[in-house]
C-alpha cells in the first residue's frame, strides 16, 4: 500500500481537489460549533436554569443533526458516482428523493418539538424549572428543523458535484445573523423586546431561514450542474433509483442516527459517575470535537473524490486514492498526538476545577492520544473511502456491532456493575473508534468495498 500511497500523495490534482472540498466543510463545521458556542456565552448571562434549558434542548437537536448527516452522506454515495459517470438523470432523481425524505422526517421532528416539548425535555432533565424554561426555546428551534434539514441535504448534494461555494456562503452569513439577532432579542437591543432564552430561539429561526432560502433556493432555482427545479420535487422516481437508494443510502441514515443516540447514552453513563467525571469529559470533549471536525472534513472530501472516480469507471485509480487517504489519516493521527500532549497543561489551566477533575481530564486525553491514529483511520475509511465506494451495508453492520455490542455495553458495565475507575470507563466507551479503524482498514485492504452504481434505465447526458 505504501508505494501507491506515496505516489498519490504527490498527485497535485488529487491534493488540490481534496483541499477544495475539505476547507469549506471545515468552515461549515466550525461555524456550526460557533453558533452553539456563542449561544451558550450569551445565554450564560441569564443564569444556570437558562443555560441548562438550552443545553438539554440542544441534546434533542443533536439527534436531528446526526439524522441529517445520515441523509446527506447517504445521498452522496449515489450522487457522487452519478456525477462521475455523467448520469444526470439519475443524479436529479436521487437528489429529489433525498430532499423529499428529509422533508418528511424533519416534519415529524418538528411536530414533536411543537406539540410535546415538555415530554422531550423530560427525557434529558428531571428539573421542572429547566423543563419550563426550555419549552418555548425548543418550540422555536423545532420550527427550524425542516429548513435546517433541507439546507443540510442540499449542501451535501452540492458538494458531491464539487459545488462548495454556495453552502459555505450560506452557512457563514447564517452564523453572523445568528449572533446578531441573538444579541438583539436576548438582551432587547435596537428597540426590540428583551426576550431572554426565547430570543435565542428567535435568532436561530431567522438565521436558519436565511440559510435555507440561500442554499435550497440556489439548488432549485439557479444550480446548473444538477439542474433540479421545483416541479422535479413532485415527480416520482424510477423503481431502480428507489431500490438503490434503499440499498446504498438508507443504511447510512440508520447508522448516523444510531451514532447520535449512542452519544447521548454515553453522556448518561458518564453523568452517573459524579460531577467531576462529567466535568472532565466535557472539558476533553471540546478537544475531541475539534479533532472530529478535521476528521469529518477530510473524510467527507474523500467520499466525494472516491465516489466521483468510481463513477468515472476508474476503479484502479480509486484504490490508489484510497491508499493515499489512509496514509494521510495515519500521518495526521501520529502528528496530532504532539500538540495534544504539549498543549494539555495550558488548556486544562483555563478551567477552575479541582485537582481530581484535572487528573481525570488528563487520563481522558491520554486515552485519546493512544487511540488517535486508529481513530483517524476509522473516520477516513468509514466516513470517507468505504462510503464513497458504496459499502454501506458493511458499515451499518459494524457500526451496530461496535457501538451497541462492544463499547457502550462495556462502558455501562464498567460504570454500573464493575465500578471501575473513570479512566477505564472512558477507555471502554471510546473503544469503538480504534476497533472500527481496524475493521474498516481490513475491509479496505480486501478491495471488496467498491460498488459501481449504474442505473440502466436512466438516460445519461454530459454535465452542464
Amino acid at each position: 500500500m505504501s508505494n501507491g500511497a506515496l505516489s498519490e500523495l504527490r498527485n497535485k490534482a488529487l491534493m488540490k481537489k481534496t483541499l477544495v472540498l475539505m476547507l469549506p466543510i471545515i468552515m461549515q463545521q466550525l461555524i456550526s460549533m460557533g453558533i452553539n458556542f456563542f449561544d451558550n456565552i450569551m445565554i450564560g448571562h441569564l443564569g444556570e436554569i437558562q443555560i441548562s434549558a438550552v443545553s438539554q434542548s440542544n441534546q434533542f437537536y443533536s439527534l436531528v443533526f446526526y439524522l441529517g448527516m445520515g441523509i446527506g452522506s447517504g445521498a452522496i454515495v449515489m450522487t457522487s458516482q452519478f456525477w462521475g459517470s455523467k448520469d444526470l438523470d439519475s443524479l436529479k432523481q436521487t437528489t429529489s428523493l433525498a430532499l423529499k425524505l428529509s422533508f418528511f422526517i424533519y416534519l415529524a421532528f418538528t411536530l414533536l418539538a411543537l406539540f410535546i416539548p415538555g415530554g422531550i425535555l423530560t427525557v434529558f432533565s428531571n428539573d421542572p424549572d429547566v423543563i419550563k424554561a426550555g419549552i418555548p426555546y425548543i418550540r422555536y428551534i423545532g420550527v427550524t428543523f425542516i429548513m435546517a434539514g433541507l439546507a443540510s441535504t442540499s449542501s451535501y448534494i452540492l458538494r458531491s458535484v464539487n459545488s462548495v461555494r454556495v453552502p459555505l456562503i450560506g452557512s457563514t452569513v447564517s452564523f453572523f445573523l445568528n449572533i446578531f439577532f441573538n444579541w438583539v432579542f436576548i438582551f432587547g437591543k435596537l428597540g426590540a423586546p428583551e426576550m431572554g432564552i426565547v430570543g435565542a430561539g428567535v435568532g436561530t429561526l431567522i438565521a436558519r431561514s436565511f440559510e435555507f432560502l440561500f442554499i435550497f433556493g440556489h439548488l432549485i432555482l439557479a444550480d446548473k450542474r444538477i439542474n433540479l427545479r421545483f416541479p422535479d420535487l413532485f415527480r416520482s422516481q424510477s423503481a431502480e433509483i428507489r431500490k438503490n437508494f434503499i440499498h446504498y443510502s438508507i443504511p447510512l441514515v440508520v447508522s448516523d442516527t444510531s451514532l447520535g443516540v449512542s452519544l447521548a447514552l454515553v453522556a448518561v453513563v458518564l453523568g452517573h459517575n459524579g460531577k467531576e467525571v462529567t466535568a472532565a469529559a466535557s472539558i476533553v470533549n471540546t478537544v475531541v470535537q475539534m479533532l472530529s471536525i478535521l476528521n469529518m472534513s477530510i473524510s467527507g472530501a474523500a467520499a466525494v473524490v472516491i465516489g466521483n472516480t468510481i463513477g468515472e469507471g476508474d476503479v484502479v485509480r480509486a484504490k490508489k486514492e484510497g491508499n493515499a487517504y489512509v496514509m494521510i489519516a495515519l500521518l495526521l493521527g501520529l502528528v496530532l498526538i504532539i500538540p495534544l500532549l504539549l498543549l494539555e497543561g495550558p488548556y486544562l489551566s483555563l478551567y477552575s476545577v479541582s485537582d481530581y477533575t484535572r487528573s481525570i481530564a488528563h487520563d481522558c486525553i491520554i486515552v485519546n492520544c493512544f487511540f488517535l491514529p486508529m481513530q483517524m483511520i476509522a473516520f477516513m475509511t468509514s466516513k470517507g473511502i468505504l462510503r464513497g465506494g458504496g459499502d454501506t451495508a458493511f458499515l451499518l453492520k459494524w457500526d451496530t456491532i461496535l457501538i451497541w455490542v462492544v463499547s457502550l455495553p462495556l462502558g455501562a458495565l464498567a460504570s454500573f456493575v464493575w465500578h471501575l475507575p473513570p479512566f477505564w470507563i472512558y477507555f471502554l466507551l471510546r473503544l469503538e473508534y480504534p476497533s472500527k479503524g481496524l475493521v474498516c482498514l481490513i475491509r479496505f485492504l480486501s478491495g471488496k468495498w467498491i460498488n459501481v452504481i449504474r442505473i440502466e434505465t436512466s438516460e445519461t447526458s454530459g454535465p452542464a
